[in-house]
């Protein structure tokens, strides 16, 4: 990347805030052209602060920053899009959370990505208009296969051969789906249903709407939910900290199921 100005101008969705003495806080931003930065708003958490409504996580904002000693400065904020809808909903609210801590965790400092840019605000949009929360499902997918992590769902992913309509080891260690005769060298797994293997095929080329639409029940959103998080565990080394976050918030009472597609 060549070197930015002494001032640039950007646009980018915050992930994340720390406060800092005072009055400060250091926003953690992926940004359309920079990629993933910190940078400092200076004041930003006094009242009369004129940043402060547009630097909230999960807003996607423009800004002018100027490039400092140790931390770059905000000094300019504007807000695209609030995404309200996400905010005034716990649910919808803790998937927002978790797509973001994905993208901080998986994504390299100032490194462009912009179409894991583009993914993130398709999941932000379609969880701001009410779309199913299994969105996030395929927003797990093309993540990972953008950042070098594809699942390997065709056929076997060790030896290539072709798997049969039915229940298979999905081993995060082997990259993707096992065959039987090389389960025992791939390591842990979860074994799927083959409703669960086409819903991940569909995510790697459908659009946010079209997965949308498919009809998820809670027991198949629930398989496909534990055995993604099964493989994000392994590529982090580490547990997603919203991740336990979405599972407190999916055992209080609640109901939200419109889905319009069956998966056969």
């Amino acid at each position: 990347m060549a070197e930015r100005p002494r001032t640039y101008k950007t646009e980018g969705v915050v992930l994340r805030r720390r406060n800092i003495g005072e009055a400060d806080s250091i926003f953690t931003v992926f940004s359309e052209d920079q990629g993933k930065f910190d940078a400092v708003a200076k004041g930003v958490r006094k009242a009369r602060s004129h940043m402060r409504g547009h630097l909230e996580p999960l807003t996607r904002s423009r800004f002018l920053i100027a490039q400092g000693s140790s931390l770059d400065v905000f000094t300019q904020a504007e807000t695209i899009t609030a995404y309200r809808g996400v905010r005034e909903d716990l649910d919808r609210g803790a998937e927002a959370i978790y797509c973001a801590e994905l993208v901080d965790r998986l994504t390299v400092e100032r490194q462009e990505h912009r179409d894991v840019y583009e993914l993130l605000l398709d999941e932000l949009d379609a969880l701001d208009a009410g779309c199913p929360l299994h969105v996030t499902r395929l927003f797990e997918v093309r993540l990972l296969a953008m950042l070098g992590f594809e699942l390997q769902v065709d056929g076997c992913a060790t030896c290539g051969s072709r798997l049969a309509e039915e229940d298979q080891l999905l081993a995060p260690a082997a990259g993707g789906l096992v065959c039987p005769s090389c389960r025992a060298g791939a390591g842990a797994g979860r074994r799927i249903s083959p409703r669960a293997i086409k819903v991940l095929r569909f995510a790697r080329d459908a659009s946010m709407e079209r997965f949308a639409g498919l009809r998820v029940d809670a027991g198949l959103g629930r398989e496909l939910h534990l055995a993604l998080a099964d493989v994000i565990r392994a590529v982090l080394e580490r547990e997603v900290n919203a991740g336990r976050f979405v599972e407190q918030v999916a055992r209080l009472p609640a109901s939200h199921s419109v889905t319009s597609r069956d998966v056969q």
